[in-house]
C-alpha cells in the first residue's frame, strides 16, 4: 500500500473514532439500583441472594425484597432481662472457654454458641479497647454479660457503620462472680456486627454473649 494512501486510511479511521466515541470508556449508570426495602430497613446484597433488613415494627414480604408492617410485632415494655444471668454464669464454671486477644490487624470473632470469654484488649493511649466480629444467629433480643459494669460495650452493623441502639442495662442477678452487668440489644438474624469494648482502664475481662429464647 502506498504511503500516501496508508496515511488518508489512518486519518479516517481516528476521524470515526472520534465522531463515535470510545467504546472502552465508562459509562455512568442515569439510574443507579434503589433499595427496595427502604424506607423500612435496608437491603443486604449477598452472593446467595438479596434480602431485606427490616426495622423493628416491619417484617420481610414473601419474596424477601420489601419490608411490610409486621402483624404480630406489640410495641415492647422495656427490654425483658430474662434469668438475670443465672444461665451465662453456667458457663463461668463449665465453659466452654475460649480466649481472644484484640488486633488492628483483625477483628477476632465472638459469635460462639454458649461460650465464655477472657478478651485480652489493646492499649491505646493510656487506655485499653479491642473490637471484635459477631454474626447473629437469629433475630430477637441479645444480652451482653460482662465481669465488669465500667467497661462501654458498642455494636456496629458493620456494612453500614450504624451503631445499634441499647435496649437497656443492668446489673445481673448475683449467680456468679464472674458476671457482674448485661446490655441489651436487639439483633437480626445473619446480619454481621462488630462489638466494640471500652476504652477502660481494664486490660482483660470476660465476657458472654447470649439469645434469649
Amino acid at each position: 500500500m502506498r504511503p500516501t494512501l496508508r496515511i488518508l486510511l489512518l486519518a479516517a479511521c481516528a476521524a470515526m473514532l472520534t465522531a463515535c466515541g470510545d467504546d472502552s470508556a465508562p459509562i455512568d449508570d442515569p439510574n443507579p439500583q434503589a433499595d427496595p426495602c427502604e424506607p423500612n430497613g435496608h437491603i443486604h446484597r449477598e452472593p446467595t441472594g438479596d434480602w431485606c433488613h427490616c426495622n423493628r415494627g416491619y417484617v420481610a414480604s414473601e419474596d424477601g425484597l420489601a419490608c411490610v408492617p409486621d402483624p404480630d410485632h406489640t410495641p415492647g415494655q422495656g427490654f425483658d432481662f430474662g434469668d438475670g444471668g443465672e444461665h451465662a454464669c453456667w458457663h463461668v464454671t463449665n465453659g466452654p472457654f475460649v480466649t481472644v486477644t484484640a488486633s488492628t490487624a483483625r477483628d477476632p470473632r465472638v459469635d460462639d454458641f454458649h461460650t465464655y470469654y477472657t478478651v485480652q484488649l489493646r492499649p491505646e493511649g493510656d487506655q485499653y479497647v479491642g473490637t471484635f466480629s459477631y454474626r447473629a444467629f437469629a433475630t430477637g433480643n441479645f444480652i451482653v454479660y460482662l465481669s465488669h459494669p465500667e467497661v462501654p460495650v458498642t455494636f456496629i452493623e458493620t456494612a453500614l457503620q450504624s451503631t445499634v441502639e441499647q435496649a437497656g442495662a443492668q446489673a445481673t442477678g448475683g449467680h456468679c462472680d464472674g458476671l457482674k452487668h448485661m446490655v441489651g440489644y436487639e439483633l437480626t438474624d445473619r446480619v454481621q456486627y462488630t462489638v466494640r469494648l471500652g476504652p477502660t482502664s481494664l486490660a482483660e475481662l470476660n465476657m458472654v454473649i447470649e439469645h434469649l429464647q
